[in-house]
């Protein structure tokens, strides 16, 4: 009689423990799940060959315990209706073990395809995060190239402006010296100075059209790096200040555009001070003449150059418009992948949340069986081997049936 009930306190506590082990390998492939790694495959392996060993086992303590059982019927001469109700009551512990075991193999497997899934999903973010980073570089180097353009065509105007100021200086020279003209000529002149003036408007409002249109790109980068991930605020902090840099630069556009006008009023002051002058250079008539027309043709020159100038603004702001509007398009489709991948996250944890309460009761049951079992053997101690032995063996059955609906409410 003591045999047997050691023999079955024996198998009680190694059935909690088995049940507590698969618990426990169960929590630990959540886990994996939600945090992927590469050496996630060659772990499941192990803990899959853990629990089909343990599973193992206690099919084989279960025939032990069988056997023991039949020698204490033997022993005691029970009878063998009682025999056959206990051998009956095993078997059946015995198939739920062997359905417990296959529904864990489910289990592992549904689990495993889930880890595939949710490493897929990662890598192709990655993925898309990279080529959203080349694009954001690639965007930084055009931005650069048009202001050193932009840079060039300043300078070069410059020179053009510096080359028409010292144009000037030597009519004035020539002026002085001659001290002739015709009151014609100075009307050209006043024409030739309105026309300059319009040009240096039309600069004046350039610029502010490269003011509005680096304003505008400022604005749209500012609203797709707040769309980004935490990963490229920095890159976006840098390509900010560089259009920080564009603004001060156009800043420095539209002081260059005052500071010609500026030079235009000096200009105009000495054009009426060349009009007193040339009042009294009219025996110089044919070469100023000369000069005039030779201005006219730098002049139209210089109108041609600006269009040009102009329309290979209008091409590149283009441009810049499309790669922008791409980038933010490309923005967009990570942000929905971002958005799915949040919303398996959580359906995940719930999961998670779940299997972990029914772990709970589950444990819960099994300490009360345990309970259960001690009064029962305490109860046997002092009524004899007859007395206690129907009572265990419903008290198995009872724990099976309880632990079956347990592992079906797990497996899912």
């Amino acid at each position: 009689t003591l045999i047997a009930e050691d023999d079955h306190t024996k198998v009680t506590e190694e059935t909690k423990l088995l049940k507590e082990n698969q618990l426990e390998a169960k929590e630990s492939d959540m886990s994996d799940t939600l945090s992927p790694s590469k050496d996630r495959s060659s772990e499941d392996t192990t803990d899959y060959q853990m629990d089909e060993q343990e599973l193992n086992e206690s099919l084989n303590k279960v025939s032990l315990l069988k056997d023991e059982l039949q020698r204490a019927h033997v022993q005691t001469g029970d009878s063998e209706c009682e025999k056959q109700q206990l051998q009956q009551e095993l078997k059946e512990a015995q198939e739920l073990a062997i359905s417990s075991k296959q529904k864990c193999f489910e289990v592992q497997a549904l689990l495993e395809e889930e880890r595939k899934t949710a490493k897929k999903h990662v890598e192709e973010s990655t993925r898309q995060i990279q080529a959203l980073q080349a694009q954001l570089h690639k965007l930084q180097k055009d931005i650069e190239i048009l202001r050193e353009e932009k840079e060039i065509e300043i300078i070069e105007t410059r020179d053009q402006l510096a080359s028409t100021h010292k144009e000037i200086v030597a009519l004035r020279q020539t002026a002085v010296e001659a001290a002739t003209g015709r009151e014609s000529d100075i009307a050209i002149l006043q024409g030739e100075l309105h026309k300059v003036q319009t040009e240096l408007e039309q600069w004046r409002q350039t610029a502010s059209e490269y003011e509005s249109e680096i304003f505008n790109l400022q604005t749209k980068l500012q609203l797709q790096t707040q769309q980004q991930k935490d990963k490229q605020k920095g890159e976006a902090v840098q390509l900010q200040g560089k259009l920080d840099e564009l603004q001060k630069q156009s800043n420095g556009l539209k002081n260059d555009c005052d500071s010609l006008r500026q030079e235009k009023v000096i200009l105009t002051e000495k054009l009426q001070w060349f009009k007193e002058e040339l009042r009294c250079a009219q025996q110089q008539s044919v070469k100023l003449t000369k000069d005039v027309s030779g201005l006219e043709v730098s002049r139209k020159a210089l109108e041609v150059e600006v269009g040009t100038l102009k329309e290979q603004c209008l091409q590149e702001t283009n441009g810049l418009r499309v790669k922008l509007a791409h980038a933010e398009n490309e923005t967009q489709k990570f942000q929905k992948q971002y958005e799915a991948d949040q919303t398996m996250y959580l359906e995940l944890k719930e999961k998670l949340d779940k299997t972990q309460k029914e772990n709970e009761s589950v444990t819960d049951e099994l300490e009360n069986c345990k309970e259960n079992l001690k009064l029962l053997q305490q109860k046997g101690n002092n009524g004899g081997l007859f007395k206690w032995m129907p009572m265990m063996a419903v008290l198995v059955a009872v724990t099976v049936v309880v632990l079956y609906p347990a592992l079906n409410r797990a497996s899912p």
